[in-house]
Parts: structure tokens; C-alpha cells; sequence
């Protein structure tokens, strides 16, 4: 058995309770094999339930690179060391909380956790298509998704159906990598992925080919149910501790609650923008710069209540992961 020591930090000023972390880590030849015995200790000694997943091989087929993914919880500006343990001698009891799983057979592809399920669509794809979380319904059908906007006006759909691969299906994360098109050639990569034990996700979305010269704007379109209307919203901007720029806008019908928040918010070529309309439909307005768009959603049946969940500008806040040795 070998041990490696991981410094997780928080540096934004959030207490977090179960903030999803990843850190890559580099082990020695015939060390590790696929799906072999992993675990990792808080500073407490307490044993935390992780994933494992292979980003590189050594020739003889065990891993190099592996990417341990888990659930933490840090003091606002603060740390905690955690220990890593693999290979034999290593085997995990941490019970697995609220675990991912990945659904992918048919149409739509689902992802799992809790009572919460995502849906996406391979034919008419249009980011996540719905959202349940037990009986609530959180997005009303029609939704557009991801709108490229040329600079002559033109607004275009991702037309076909969708390639759509599971690069990792759990437990404590799932992602999908959603490969299509938009009419007139351009091409495009989106990757979504969801954590266990909080209702957020992730999504990068990227034009991977075409005359990107024409492009002006990128649309993430949404429409939110939330009857219980008149909706509010609120919006704000920070920059994180990294220097990276962040917004978030927060609409809710004080039944229910989205919060939405970007990395990468702005820069020389301009600013996201949001519009939220009295009916839900929601955008997040990108200019287009050439790079992947990123930014969370994250689904509440509460009214906003920051002292419970996590505030929306936490999620574009990564804690930094550090392997020590």
C-alpha cells in the first residue's frame, strides 16, 4: 500500500459541507490497476467515499494518472490535509452517499443522484432538457439549450442527433461528453457533469470547428418552472481567488429556486449577460471568444436560503487541490 497527502484549501471566503473536489495524481508504475483498492482519510482520520478514474496508463496497463474525485468539507479560508492510500491493502469501507448513476441506453440519457434526475436529449439536444427533483418538474419543454448567434442576426440550433459518451458514470460523479452540430458546419463539444450530494451541474460548452469568424454571441437558454409567480430575481459579480472572473443571478418564485453562475464572466471581448423574463425563460448571453462557455445550474425546492445551501457564487469557487508528496 502506498500513501500520497492532498492539501485541499479554501480560498473564497465559503464554508463549504460537501463541496465536490478533484485532484489528478501521478502513481507509480504497477502500483494501481483499474477498479483496484483505493481509500482517503479526512485529518480526523474519518474515511471519505471517493471515485477513481484513469486519466493515463503505464505500459504494462496499470494506472499512471488518476483523477480521485470527492466529497469535502473545508472552513471558509481554510484547509485540511487529507491522506490517499491504493494499491493492496487499501480497501475501501466508506459508505457511498448519495451515489451517481449514469443511465444511457436510450433517449434521453439520465443521471442520477439522490432523488434528483437529470435528463438529455440526443435528438434535440438542448443542454439538459429536464431536471427532477422528487415530484418537482424543474423546466418547462421547448427549451432551446445552447443558441449559436452570428453576427448577421442568424440564431442557430444544434440540428441532429447528438453523439452523447459516458466519461464517468459515478459514484460520487457523473459526466457526459455531448458531441453535435449547428447548421453551416460549425461543430461542437459540450461536457455536463453532476455531483453527488448537491443538486448542481456543470457545464462547458465549446465550438470545436466551422467559421468561428462569423460567430458573435452564445445563448444558454433555459425556461425554469416556477409557478408560484411573480418571479424575483438578483445578480452579482466577483472575482475569485484565483483572479478568475465569476457572476451568478439567483430567480425564484419563493417556492422554488435556480441559482446560475459563470466562470470566465468577463474580459476584453465584453461581458456575460443575463436576461430573466416574468414567465422563467432565462439566458445566459456569452460573447464569443473562441473558448468553452462555463457555468452551474443549481436547483432548490426552497426559497433562496444561504445559510443552508450553498450560495450561488460559491459554486464557480473551486477549492485548490494539492497533492504534497
Amino acid at each position: 500500500m502506498k500513501t500520497k497527502s492532498v492539501r485541499i484549501t479554501e480560498r473564497d471566503g465559503f464554508e463549504r459541507k460537501a463541496v465536490p473536489c478533484t485532484f489528478t495524481v501521478d502513481l507509480d508504475r504497477g502500483a494501481f490497476h483499474p477498479g483496484g483498492p483505493a481509500r482517503l482519510f479526512d485529518p480526523e482520520g474519518q474515511e471519505q467515499a471517493i471515485q477513481v478514474d484513469a486519466v493515463r496508463a503505464w505500459e504494462d496497463g496499470s494506472v499512471r494518472t488518476a483523477d480521485v474525485t470527492f466529497s469535502a468539507r473545508i472552513p471558509a479560508r481554510g484547509e485540511r490535509v487529507f491522506k490517499f492510500e491504493y494499491g493492496e491493502g487499501a480497501t475501501p469501507e466508506a459508505k457511498q452517499l448519495s451515489p451517481i448513476e449514469v443511465r444511457d441506453g436510450g433517449d434521453p440519457v439520465e443521471v442520477q443522484q439522490g432523488p434528483v434526475i437529470y435528463q438529455v436529449r440526443r435528438k434535440g439536444f438542448n443542454l439538459v432538457d429536464q431536471m427532477i427533483f422528487g415530484e418537482k418538474l424543474f423546466l418547462r419543454p421547448g427549451s432551446r439549450g445552447i443558441v449559436l448567434v452570428l453576427k448577421d442576426g442568424q440564431e442557430l440550433l444544434p440540428e441532429g442527433e447528438a453523439r452523447i459518451e459516458t466519461e464517468t458514470r459515478g459514484p460520487r460523479a457523473g459526466r457526459l461528453r455531448v458531441e453535435g452540430v449547428y447548421p453551416g458546419g460549425f461543430g461542437f463539444v459540450t461536457r455536463i457533469t453532476c455531483f453527488s450530494r448537491v443538486s448542481w451541474i456543470l457545464a462547458e460548452h465549446e465550438v470545436v470547428s466551422g467559421d468561428v469568424a462569423q460567430i458573435a454571441s452564445v445563448i444558454v437558454e433555459s425556461d425554469f418552472n416556477l409557478p408560484a409567480a411573480p418571479l424575483s430575481t438578483a445578480f452579482g459579480a466577483r472575482q475569485r481567488g484565483d483572479g478568475k472572473s465569476t457572476t451568478w443571478a439567483v430567480v425564484t418564485d419563493w417556492t422554488s429556486t435556480v441559482d446560475v453562475a459563470v466562470v470566465g464572466a468577463w474580459s476584453d471581448a465584453g461581458s456575460v449577460r443575463y436576461e430573466s423574463g416574468p414567465d422563467g425563460r432565462f439566458r445566459a448571453i456569452f460573447p464569443f471568444e473562441q473558448k468553452p462557455c462555463i457555468l452551474y445550474y443549481h436547483y432548490l425546492i426552497t426559497p433562496p436560503m444561504d445559510h443552508v445551501h450553498s450560495p450561488a457564487p460559491s459554486m464557480a469557487t473551486d477549492p485548490e487541490c494539492r497533492v504534497l508528496s
